[in-house]
């Protein structure tokens, strides 16, 4: 039966304070195609968010052919299915689709095809070549995808967990009826009801959040899943998501991150096996809400640099820094650049500001209301203060109110 490896939420692309991760990227694909190889896996199943954006750079979509080639050359007899997360623009995975094609074995799936939902099931095949396995390649179901059916005190996000419902149930009815007493994979971008997010993840706005578990994957054999970040189960073993398989953000170097390998059986549970992934870049979250400028740099000095120093720039630790201040901070960029000065780091914005409980009567306490017409501006100075403990910059202001009236007066920024 096919051995299977489910991975997701590659965010190919991402940027972090400026900083591009496409470099920790390209080693994770050439990770991913030798443990691909040496666990002689039979497909590999992706689950969204391929790219981190609906355009993404050139380099990144560029570095996915590379790897789709790559894996047709390292295992020509695996196949690659990939569906689309809500990061990725449908019609932009698909664009290559005539030259996969052409490779064989690799199928791109972005939209959702309601009139042709056989073009959902994709057989996977035995290391012999008979059919192991039916997956239901689904992509992230966006609400034109959906037919709503609002009942009476039924509320909308009810009817779209009903409308995904029926999505699951009718590629299920066609599974079996082509393809009776073959184990079913299903694939899935969106968030479970009970499963615990990561931090990092996009809000899916006109999408589904939290939709039943009984909706997605009754009667499948395993259910491979996208979109949240953080690796768990939900439900059974047998209902996963592998997460990200870097940390996309600080908030996320608190959890494991990696890929699943999963073996398909045809009369008995699927044999599952976690596999971490190295991570090519450290991300050091240092300071905090109780330490002072002194205590921060103390911090910093403490990190044995030497094993980054001969690393080139795009793999050299990426830095946050936050400490505590009462008063006014001046002079915070020199600073910082002198504490950072010869070490082989990239900081990731500037400086957090944690501010101990203000008077009313104190002038880095900024009242706003967010009813006034005044609300933005009043937002803006109030986190400029906060953050870095005096009014933000003429032009800053300047663009900033600009912004702003255009989007009172309807048009795009």
């Amino acid at each position: 039966m096919p051995r299977i490896l489910h991975t997701s939420d590659w965010h190919l692309g991402l940027e972090l304070g400026g900083h591009s991760r496409l470099s920790e990227q390209e080693l994770f694909l050439e990770w991913l195609l030798g443990t691909c190889r040496d666990q002689r896996i039979d497909a590999l199943v992706v689950c969204g968010d391929i790219f981190d954006v609906l355009h993404p750079p050139v380099e990144a979509q560029s570095l996915l052919a590379r790897f789709l080639v790559e894996f047709h050359q390292t295992l020509p007899v695996a196949q690659a299915v990939l569906v689309a997360g809500n990061h990725d623009s449908p019609a932009r995975l698909e664009a290559p689709s005539p030259f996969t094609d052409a490779l064989g074995r690799i199928r791109l799936i972005g939209h959702w095809r309601a009139e042709k939902p056989d073009d959902h099931l994709v057989p996977l095949a035995n290391p012999d070549g008979s059919i192991g396995a039916i997956c239901l390649a689904v992509p992230f179901l966006r609400s034109q995808d959906l037919v709503c059916r609002l009942e009476p005190d039924q509320s909308p996000e009810d009817a779209r967990g009903q409308a995904i419902r029926r999505v699951y149930e009718l590629l299920a009815t066609r599974a079996v009826e082509r393809y009776p007493g073959i184990p079913v994979i299903c694939t899935g971008h969106l968030t479970l009801a009970g499963t615990q997010k990561a931090g990092s993840e996009r809000i899916l706005i006109g999408g589904v959040e939290s939709v039943p578990l009984a909706a997605v994957a009754s009667g499948a054999t395993y259910t491979a899943l996208g979109h949240i970040h953080r690796m768990q189960t939900v439900g059974s073993d047998q209902v996963r998501y592998s997460g990200s398989p870097l940390a996309m953000d600080f908030d996320e170097i608190r959890h494991a991150h990696g890929v699943v390998c999963v073996q398909i059986h045809p009369d008995s549970p699927p044999d599952i096996e976690t596999i971490e992934v190295p991570a090519p870049v450290r991300l050091l979250r240092l300071g905090g809400a109780d330490v002072d400028w002194e205590g921060l740099s103390q911090s910093v000095q403490s990190i044995d640099w030497e094993p980054a120093r001969g690393l080139p720039r795009a793999l050299q630790p990426l830095v946050e820094l936050s400490f505590r201040e009462d008063g006014p901070v001046v002079d915070l960029r020199e600073r910082t650049e002198a504490l950072l000065a010869n070490l082989p780091a990239r900081l990731v914005g500037a400086p957090k500001l944690h501010r101990a409980s203000l008077a009313d009567d104190s002038p880095l306490r900024v009242q706003t209301d967010l009813g006034g017409p005044d609300a933005p501006i009043s937002v803006l100075e109030g986190h400029w203060m906060r953050r870095h403990g005096q009014a933000p910059p003429p032009d800053l202001v300047t663009c900033f109110l600009e912004a702003v009236e255009t989007v009172r007066a309807g048009e795009t920024p």
